[in-house]
């Protein structure tokens, strides 16, 4: 993931169910939150020193120093990216496990969740968190809110729900704008190749050419030759990376097997009598 990041390239983890694709994305994320803490400090430090030597706290037009800095290429391009946050697109019932996950192994970032009819319906609060989790569905019905956010990561979780790429999520996605982008799943074929286009346009752009290029609902897609196999495994293989559980055990904690007793309710013991 860090080797797509600093080429800028959108990647696939498809590893294995139970493997720890969610704790992977987390520790990148915290990962980010320091990055940004620091450039943040960073920031804060160049304003501190400019107004101790005596400098005009502002520059033309009214423009903060910092601010003018990074107009005139003075700042890391990393810095303004760095500071937005990260958008997590789950199904419905990931939603308390991204949390709880999160809460679990990186307490420090700060996460909203963005669902549910009470949502705010606006992004205001957005670049007070760290991670803004939401679902497929809100997303197709706020997708025109989000098309104006510029996101750090954009994280779609059980990937394979864009794999139609004419359904509304799938055209929700394609607009989102992140400087780095990442699909989880581990099945992320299901049915046929056919299902990589719509997953890699929301990666890569373009990588794999137009839809009617790539015969998304073609022979070509479904039943495709040997050749075809191997060459579409060559293009994409420095973008998905996939391990199974039997090649990460011996990087897994040994198994703790608990037996827990616990009293049967009156209703229920009164059902099991």
């Amino acid at each position: 993931m860090n080797f797509l990041n600093e080429f800028g390239f959108g990647g696939c983890l498809a590893d294995d169910m139970g493997v720890g694709k969610t704790a992977q994305v987390l520790a990148l994320l915290e990962a980010r939150r320091v990055l940004r803490e620091e450039d943040r400090e960073k920031e804060r430090r160049r304003d501190r020193e400019t107004e101790v030597s005596g400098n005009v706290a502002k520059g033309k037009n009214g423009k903060k120093t910092s601010e003018v800095m990074q107009a005139n290429g003075n700042v890391s391009p990393s810095l303004s990216l760095s500071l937005s946050p990260s958008l997590v697109v789950v199904p419905k019932s990931l939603v308390f496990n991204w949390k709880a996950e999160a809460a679990k192994f990186t307490p420090k970032l700060r996460v909203l969740e963005h669902t549910g009819a009470q949502r705010d319906k606006t992004t205001d609060k957005f670049d007070n968190y760290d991670v803004i989790i939401t679902t497929y569905g809100t997303l197709r019905n706020d997708a025109v809110t989000f098309r104006d956010v510029n996101f750090d990561y954009v994280i779609l979780d059980e990937a394979q729900a864009i794999k139609n790429a004419t359904t509304a999520s799938a055209k929700a996605v394609r607009l989102l704008n992140g400087s780095h982008k990442l699909a989880l799943s581990g099945t992320p074929i299901e049915n046929h190749l056919g299902e990589l286009w719509s997953l890699f346009e929301f990666l890569n752009p373009g990588m794999l050419g137009a839809s009617s290029v790539f015969k998304l609902s073609g022979e070509g897609a479904r039943n495709p030759d040997e050749e075809t196999r191997k060459l579409l495994a060559e293009a994409l293989r420095p973008f998905i990376l996939r391990r199974t559980k039997s090649q990460v055990a011996k990087e897994l904690p040994a198994k703790v097997e608990q037996t827990l007793f616990c009293e049967l309710e009156p209703k229920q013991r009164k059902l099991y009598n």
